[in-house]
């Protein structure tokens, strides 16, 4: 992993440095480094930001197959999370069905239509507020 380092070998031991922000060490000529290292993971995750997942109304589908989809392809619903979702998009037109970071928006959105449902991914600064979002 990007976050651990091994150092180089000394009378037969290895040093191993967990840190992933930063660490100390001696160069041959004695001269103090300090290395400042941080994963790219950690830049992406300071800037990254949130999208909604969004269920459209459409006259097709019945509640069970629409809860029974969302339970499927989003592990972390229970069935009365999605019957509150279907509720909601049945009375409203749409509503969100969760919140998370892109490419995870971007996997339930595909997920999601290849079950036959209307599903659509906005950033999440599109949104005033409440689980319908832009003030539905």
């Amino acid at each position: 992993p990007p976050s651990s380092s091994v150092g180089s070998r000394r009378q037969g031991s290895t040093q191993l440095f967990m840190s992933s922000t930063e660490r100390t060490r001696t160069t041959k000529k004695g001269t103090l480094v300090k290395d400042r290292t941080e994963t790219k993971a950690e830049e992406d995750k300071k800037k990254e930001e949130m999208w909604r997942v969004v269920l459209h109304n459409d006259e097709v589908h019945t509640f069970n197959y629409v809860i029974r989809s969302l339970c499927k392809v989003i592990g972390t619903l229970d069935r009365k999370a999605a019957f509150e979702i279907c509720v909601q998009t049945h009375g409203v037109g749409k509503s969100t069905i969760t919140k998370t970071w892109k490419k995870q928006a971007e996997q339930f959105c595909l997920g999601l239509q290849r079950q036959g449902l209307t599903v659509s991914i906005s950033p999440d600064e599109d949104f005033d507020g409440g689980h319908s979002g832009g003030g539905l």
